[in-house]
């Protein structure tokens, strides 16, 4: 799977302004508070790895990278890198048939 950045990135800003032009009844603000604790709810769920499903858009879920030990090339010390964990997404039918 290939990346390539896009010309211009969709930002939060964005996502509350199509918001706001598909529910022009609600304030702005109450859009950023909504957004805000969407994104909120997903890194708590995340940071607990816990899974994400949101159907017709994808999955998110974490998964344990492991430590490894490494050459320094400048030095020529060895070092360790300590295990982590990495946010994975994988989109849904309705995402890739786009």
């Amino acid at each position: 799977m290939s990346y390539q950045k896009s010309p211009k990135a969709f930002l939060k800003k964005d996502l509350i302004h199509r918001m706001r032009e598909r529910f022009p009844e609600l304030i702005q603000s109450d859009l950023e508070d909504v957004v805000d604790s969407i994104f909120e709810q997903m890194g708590a769920a995340l940071a607990e790895r816990r899974r994400i499903e949101i159907r017709g858009f994808g999955a998110f879920w974490c998964t344990r990278q492991k430590g490894r030990r490494f050459i320094n090339p400048r030095n020529g010390k060895e070092t360790s890198c300590p295990s982590s964990f990495r946010i994975v997404f994988r989109p849904g039918k309705g995402l890739n048939g786009r």
